[in-house]
């Protein structure tokens, strides 16, 4: 039995809790059609390099647990939506599908985040193109040639010092504008929208006006929401992620982020947009600091581990958690999210795509990957109407931001049924 560890119990029970499918699908166009008998040597050889995300999902009367899986780790010949931790994926957490030029990495949120998914996607394209295109520079790459180090598995949550229950008061944050609840939107199931833009025009616009990619997407979104909701009485919020393994020191495979916290209030509004992502990008560097992020860690994981003991029963645990996740749809009006831009150039001339397709967990959530001269936008949103990326995209022609936009659809990451 190998347990859940702390950073990914809320993930695990929580998406349960709210009936979610919390897995991930990356979506990638290459420059030729997908050698299905190649890929399938490199889905090995990539399974061999991290055994440790070879599990399957099992319960009991307390809770989820995984046991090791030793099965192949399977590659589906479609481009449809799959399954995970069923016999249509022998039972994996993770598989790969694929169709024509299109390539499929589908892998569950519930034990990894997107950085760690980044590393085991890096390590699928090189041995795929190793042998497809004679590719051979693998720095940075995690191959069969680099040990598995120690942190890989290690959840930092897991070992920070416990404090007393009495100390764990949530902050007292004030709830947001909802798009659900303020704007009157009707809500849907998850659609997304994929939007292509032209890597030169934005890293310069962003870079001009003292911003990052992920900064800069964020103010974009809080102007466009404002713009068609002036009249709000509640502050627009953003939940920005960033990965926190360089504030606390780890290489874990486990969840670890931080979510930096922008509110666009009346005073920022006021101000030119150089000003506001000069603020915003203060605030996230504020609350990426290493003392910042190891006393929320501390706090968040003692939180956790206090929700689970007093959680006696595996529906109690989904319960619990899950008022938790879909809590966090009050305090923020819309959520954004960059691991930032792709580092192995060696593979990057291969990838003509990169799209992140993600759970259902927010009102309004667009992840971002820049890969090949081009920054990849994938618009999720749980409510009917288009006004709000209408509204973003104006903000891009306004500024002279080239783009193209693909169909809007519904998620196709893969379903994950309670085992």
């Amino acid at each position: 039995m190998i347990k859940i560890t702390t950073a990914d119990l809320m993930m695990v029970h929580g998406s349960f809790g709210m009936g979610m499918d919390y897995s991930v699908r990356f979506s990638l166009r290459l420059q030729d059609d997908i050698d299905g008998e190649i890929l399938s040597r490199a889905v090995e050889k990539t399974q061999r390099r991290y055994p440790y995300l070879s599990l399957r999902m099992r319960k009991n009367e307390s809770g989820y647990y995984y046991e090791e899986n030793l099965l192949p780790i399977v590659v589906h010949h479609t481009d449809q939506r799959v399954s995970l931790n069923t016999e249509d994926s022998n039972f994996h957490i993770w598989c790969v599908c694929y169709a024509q030029d299109r390539l499929y990495l589908d892998i569950s949120h519930g034990i990894t985040d997107g950085t760690a998914m980044y590393m085991v996607l890096a390590t699928l394209l090189y041995y795929y193109c190793n042998e497809r295109y004679g590719v051979t520079d693998h720095e940075g790459i995690r191959t069969l040639d680099d040990p598995i180090l120690p942190g890989e598995t290690i959840d930092p949550y897991d070992e920070t010092p416990m404090l007393d229950p009495s100390k764990l008061t949530p902050p007292d944050i004030r709830p947001a504008f909802s798009l659900s609840e303020d704007a009157g939107l009707t809500p849907c199931e998850q659609l997304v929208c994929d939007v292509e833009i032209n890597e030169e025009d934005f890293i310069r616009f962003s870079f001009d006006n003292e911003a990052s990619p992920g900064t800069m997407v964020s103010v974009l979104f809080a102007r466009a929401i404002d713009g068609l909701y002036p009249q709000r009485t509640k502050d627009l919020m953003n939940s920005y992620i960033v990965n926190a393994r360089p504030m606390l020191g780890s290489v874990t495979h486990h969840n670890c982020v931080q979510t930096v916290k922008f509110f666009y209030s009346d005073e920022i509004k006021s101000m030119p947009l150089n000003r506001q992502c000069a603020i915003h990008r203060k605030k996230t560097a504020e609350q990426s600091a290493p003392e910042y992020v190891r006393n929320y860690a501390v706090f968040s994981s003692n939180r956790i581990r206090l929700v689970n003991s007093m959680a006696p029963t595996l529906e109690a645990k989904n319960q619990a958690f899950g008022k938790m996740i879909n809590g966090g749809k009050r305090y923020f009006t819309f959520m954004v999210s960059y691991i930032g831009q792709w580092k192995h150039k060696s593979l990057s001339p291969y990838v003509l795509e990169l799209y992140t397709h993600v759970p259902n967990a927010n009102n309004l959530l667009t992840e971002i990957a820049a890969i090949n001269g081009r920054v990849f936008l994938s618009i999720h949103r749980n409510f009917k109407e288009d006004e709000v990326v209408k509204a973003f995209l104006r903000q891009l022609d306004d500024n002279g931001i080239r783009y193209k936009v693909k169909a809007t659809a519904s998620v196709d990451n893969a379903v994950f049924p309670e085992p």
